[in-house]
């Protein structure tokens, strides 16, 4: 069983979980570099991030907050990396960055990324315990790590493309590597 190095709950933004950075193979090396992708200086498991983040704080109010802390932290959060490795690419229009709550100055833009997929057993139970305290309904997402991005916004060149759901995943996904 491998265990995240540190837990992240940031009310109103996100909660993640920082993991030790997996061998990269040499056939999404060079899938990134083919992609003008960089590589992440670090990597961590999004756990809730952008649209979901911002339907679970606005449901939790001030007064459950604490609540989706507790489950957040009661969980151990083991993980496991798989093999399987995909490029992504989102396309941020206003609407798009509107509904992922970002600022009116940030452009339109585009983000790629390759992702290992990575098995998180505690993911859907804590997904279905909020969605329960919460009386809300938020998709489980694809639990993953973001090893290289690339963005032609520059502040974001390194950031993720944030995939709130299966169904997210499915519609960014470009391309499954294999070696």
């Amino acid at each position: 069983m491998v265990l995240p190095l540190e837990k992240t709950f940031l009310p109103n933004k996100y909660l993640g979980l920082s993991v030790e950075k997996p061998a990269i193979p040499d056939f999404v090396r060079k899938a990134a570099e083919q992609n003008g992708l960089q590589e992440k200086p670090e990597v961590h498991i999004s756990v809730m991030v952008t649209k979901n983040a911002m339907q679970m704080w606005h449901a939790a109010g001030t007064e459950k907050v604490q609540s989706v802390e507790e489950l957040f932290n009661s969980g151990e959060w083991d993980y496991t990396f798989t093999g399987e490795y995909f490029l992504h690419e989102r396309k941020y229009t206003r609407q798009d960055l509107t509904a992922n709550g970002y600022a009116e100055d940030i452009p339109e833009h585009t983000r790629r990324t390759i992702v290992q997929k990575v098995l998180l057993p505690d993911l859907p139970v804590f997904y279905a315990r909020v969605n329960e305290v919460l009386g809300i309904s938020l998709p489980v997402p694809v639990p993953h790590v973001t090893l290289f991005a690339w963005s032609d916004y520059a502040p974001f060149r390194t950031r993720g493309i944030g995939i709130n759901s299966t169904e997210e995943f499915k519609q960014f996904t470009k391309k499954r590597l294999v070696a």
